[in-house]
């Protein structure tokens, strides 16, 4: 009976550890869902970085390939200007080139007038005195034609250099915006490694919970065993001890031969005539 109580003391005890450990496996199952849907927002959250760097990738090819047309066009536009100087201010504003060009051959075109006033007033005094001869005049018209010569090669410098101060100007322009792109991806790609540190975390309590998990589930399935180990141990005493207590009952009443007071007598008249007369 003492054995039978220990295993039925110790039975009762598997059996509320037991359910002591359901609501710690609920819990777990539930926290281990909230990881599962953490870990599926983190992939959806990467999935849409990596979109938003693709699409950065390819604006930032258009940037550069509007920024080469803007340049075909603004050389295109400038190849008809002319600047005579070659120190031309480097300048990416293109309002401010312009104005530099304008307020420069202003002053190219006045000197120019000045300098052929004085000449066509020096060229007067001298047809006064004497008239040209045919030689001098071909010898003016090749100085007049070397004069323009010299202004469009003048006019093709300045093209140039001004044309070299635009290009300056725009790649320093195009510097900048790879640079602020690359400081843009450098920042992308810090937030990518920290969400891909914090998933690679979770990865880690995920599996942590899974083990602790086969853990709890293995310590379930050895008390699921042990319990029924036990039940079956009760059901082999309790089998054992019923007969004992009938066999034990049986013959006690088999030695009884004495009636009880209360009990009818027997109809047998010599048994009751000995009965009477035994005092």
């Amino acid at each position: 009976m003492l054995q039978t109580e220990n295993v039925q003391a110790n039975a009762e005890d598997f059996k509320d550890r037991y359910e002591n450990e359901q609501p710690f496996r609920k819990a777990m199952e539930e926290e281990i869902s909230s990881l599962y849907k953490v870990i599926d927002d983190a992939n959806l959250t990467k999935s849409d970085l990596e979109s938003q760097m693709d699409s950065m990738r390819a604006e930032l090819r258009d940037l550069a390939c509007n920024h080469e047309e803007d340049v075909r066009v603004l050389y295109k536009q400038m190849a008809g200007g002319e600047m005579d100087e070659l120190d031309a201010p480097i300048e990416t504003n293109l309002d401010q080139i312009l104005a530099y060009i304008r307020s420069h051959w202003e002053r190219v075109i006045e000197k120019n007038r000045a300098e052929t006033d004085a000449y066509l007033e020096c060229k007067q005094a001298e047809s006064v005195g004497s008239k040209l001869s045919r030689e001098e005049e071909e010898l003016e018209s090749l100085k007049t034609e070397c004069n323009d010569a010299g202004c469009k090669i003048q006019s093709l410098q300045a093209q140039t250099e001004s044309i070299r101060a635009l290009k300056r100007g725009l790649e320093n322009s195009l510097n900048d915006a790879r640079h602020w792109h690359d400081i843009e991806l450098q920042n992308l790609g810090s937030v990518i490694g920290k969400l891909e540190s914090e998933l690679g975390d979770v990865h880690g309590d995920v599996e942590q919970q899974r083990r602790d998990y086969e853990t709890l589930l293995g310590n379930k399935m050895r008390l699921e065993l042990e319990i029924g180990t036990y039940h079956g141990i009760l059901d082999g005493e309790e089998s054992r001890y019923h007969p004992s207590m009938c066999t034990g009952a049986s013959e006690p009443e088999g030695k009884q031969t004495p009636l009880p007071p209360h009990s009818e007598p027997s109809g047998n008249p010599a048994l009751q005539g000995s009965n009477t007369s035994s005092p």
